[in-house]
């Protein structure tokens, strides 16, 4: 593969993503990215955890942690509690009213997922993702 085509991939690859990020976002009412929605999704699976659980998990870095708690805190999508042993530690669990907005969230990303992937046979589908899983595998 030459130099000037990986530049292309990545950069359709990045459109595509991007437009898709975009699109999600005009259709949703929440004012929340995917990011926001991942930390939700991560807190209903495995419950009360620490930051930096979450952020090894997702992959994130520390301070856009704090950027998400913040706003999640805000919201009363998420409880923040201090170990009681090491006050150092915090805690964070997803409230019912997280639980009820990530419910919302997913039916709109299922609905999104059929509309953008509608575009693709089912074999086409799992190709992509099967080579999107690749690549991420390969990369770490």
């Amino acid at each position: 593969m030459s130099t000037q085509t990986i530049f292309e991939l990545l950069h359709t690859m990045e459109q595509v993503t991007h437009k898709m990020q975009l699109k999600w976002r005009q259709q949703t009412s929440y004012d929340l990215g995917v990011s926001h929605i991942l930390a939700l999704h991560e807190l209903r699976i495995n419950g009360e955890s620490r930051p930096s659980d979450l952020a090894r998990i997702l992959n994130f870095t520390p301070a856009s942690l704090t950027h998400l708690s913040t706003k999640l805190s805000n919201r009363e999508l998420i409880t923040r509690r201090k170990d009681d042993t090491d006050r150092r530690i915090t805690y964070w669990a997803i409230t019912k009213k997280g639980e009820d907005l990530l419910d919302k969230a997913q039916r709109d990303g299922r609905n999104h997922h059929q509309e953008v992937f509608s575009h693709l046979t089912e074999t086409e589908q799992k190709s992509l993702l099967s080579i999107y899983e690749k690549l991420n595998h390969s990369l770490k």
